[in-house]
């Protein structure tokens, strides 16, 4: 796909993990967006395995206190991130923090058609450690099945 003058991307999203490779995707989706005078998201993800390690609270159907801490400080921690950068690149960040339901993968890819992502930006690899010889197992599902157009940031 060639840029043009025509090309516009209103609306870009950028996964984090916190991992050095998602900082700098976020540096670099910060300067596109500058430039396309586009609406920056970041979207931080909880894996879903959070969900089934704390303990029910049966008793009673209401979300377990643990739960909501660890949503909020999963917030506040992706806000640190998106704070810095968005104060370096002077640019308004939103900020998402969700629980997958799925896969991370079918997470972004979800999140992305719901809410009218034109450009998806992303590190090659997170904190995960395993290391693909081209990229990252997310990146590449991520690469594989959006709609539109994911930018990978080494």
């Amino acid at each position: 796909m060639l840029l043009s003058d025509s090309t516009k991307f209103e609306n870009i999203l950028v996964p984090l993990d916190g991992s050095e490779y998602s900082i700098k995707a976020l540096e670099y989706a910060g300067r596109m967006a500058k430039g396309f005078n586009s609406k920056l998201i970041a979207l931080y993800i909880l894996p879903s395995s959070i969900r089934y390690n704390l303990p029910s609270n049966k008793e009673n159907s209401e979300i377990n206190p643990q739960f909501n801490q660890i949503i909020e400080g999963s917030y506040l921690e992706a806000q640190n991130w998106v704070k810095d950068m968005a104060k370096k690149i002077d640019i308004e960040i939103g900020t998402e923090v969700i629980i997958a339901k799925e896969s991370i993968i079918s997470e972004i890819i979800e999140f992305a058609e719901q809410k009218s992502i034109d450009l998806i930006i992303m590190g090659t690899r997170g904190r995960t450690g395993f290391k693909k010889l081209l990229l990252g197992s997310i990146a590449s599902g991520v690469v594989t099945y959006s709609h539109c157009p994911v930018l990978v940031i080494r």
